[in-house]
């Protein structure tokens, strides 16, 4: 008779738990993977070539052809490399107003077209949003796995400058990269805190009753957010990393994130919660009356110069990295394919 009221006493909360949860997951999850999906109404920023620079072709992890770009120092010495993530639906070419003046400071840079972007191909099956998937994440791998190949590669390794999609990708492959030695980003967002800040802030209009939202405990916009995104990564065929969790490993590698103060689509507190998660060495800048992805434009003087100190004083002096330049040339206008044996596809001209 005991055990059979203690079967009991346990049974009604499990049953009425995963009731709970079978009707969240009916009623609210559909709606939470639909907002999650919508794309932002943003203009990014879109430039003309510059007609110089040596252009490239290499295959990403999943065989998909990408296009990028490496340009040298204007310098004699090289004194690192600077890898350049562009936002999402924006392309290679934005790397101008972003970091092209380190070029003038000794450093190269390489700027890659992420798939479904610039040039490079698309991927069957996926469909790209502003968050970060598995799929750049692999498309920036690749990237630096053909800068390693390099007969000119940096053995100190690289920097990475990242702008909100761009960031958060470098974020993600930093973290399990010992080669890189600094990243800095621009609007970088996680996916998991930016969907918990708007579903925590939008839940009450759904819910049509003040008293059930406030006695809702967290885990169940927790199990919202998780759902919604499983749902949306059936649909769009893709993964999506946890962020938060890339910056939790990212030190002892130092990072300067840069945020607009003003930014309605990546509030500031969201931000400065990723950020806090992270160890030092770190810096975040959040820049007075800047709106999502504006920091450069509300202080243009003030973003070039935290930039260049940043990747002065962290980039590797190591003895022998420095190449000489003389003799070096780039290659306008020609593409050069790279097929790496571990990487080797099919491609051509």
């Amino acid at each position: 008779m005991l055990s059979t009221q203690l079967l009991i006493i346990f049974l009604i909360p499990t049953v009425l738990l995963l009731a709970c949860i079978g009707y969240l997951t009916f009623r609210y999850v559909p709606i939470v993977s639909r907002i999650f999906e919508e794309k932002p109404l943003f203009h990014p920023l879109r430039l003309d070539p510059p007609g110089e620079g040596e252009n490239v072709v290499f295959p990403s992890m999943d065989g998909t052809r990408l296009h990028g770009t490496y340009l040298h120092a204007r310098t004699p010495r090289r004194k690192g490399v600077i890898v350049f993530c562009h936002e999402f639906l924006s392309d290679r070419w934005s790397y101008q107003p972003y970091v092209d003046h380190l070029r003038d400071e000794g450093f190269d840079l390489f700027t890659l077209d992420f798939c479904h972007h610039g040039e490079s191909d698309d991927q069957d099956g996926y469909e790209p949003l502003q968050w970060v998937t598995r799929h750049e994440v692999r498309d920036l791998r690749a990237a630096l796995a053909y800068l390693w190949s390099r007969p000119d590669r940096d053995e100190a390794g690289f920097g990475l400058f990242g702008v909100s999609r761009g960031g958060s990708t470098a974020l993600c492959v930093a973290a399990n990269d010992p080669r890189i030695w600094g990243v800095v980003t621009d609007g970088a967002f996680p996916t998991h805190g930016t969907m918990m800040a708007y579903i925590h802030k939008w839940s009450q209009i759904y819910i049509h009753s003040e008293s059930i939202f406030k006695l809702l405990p967290m885990f169940v916009f927790h199990y919202l957010a998780w759902a919604g995104r499983v749902r949306s990564q059936a649909r769009l065929g893709c993964r999506y990393p946890h962020v938060e969790h890339a910056v939790r490993r990212l030190a002892p590698r130092p990072w300067l994130a840069i945020h607009g103060e003003r930014d309605v689509y990546i509030g500031p507190d969201i931000a400065r919660s990723m950020f806090e998660q992270a160890g030092e060495p770190k810096v975040l800048w959040l820049v007075p009356g800047a709106k999502h992805n504006q920091s450069r434009v509300v202080d243009q003087e003030g973003y070039a110069a935290r930039i260049s100190q940043f990747f002065h004083d962290h980039a590797p002096r190591l003895a022998g990295m420095n190449l000489e330049r003389e003799g070096v040339k780039s290659n306008p206008g020609r593409t050069l394919v790279h097929t790496p044996p571990s990487l080797a596809v099919s491609v051509s001209h």
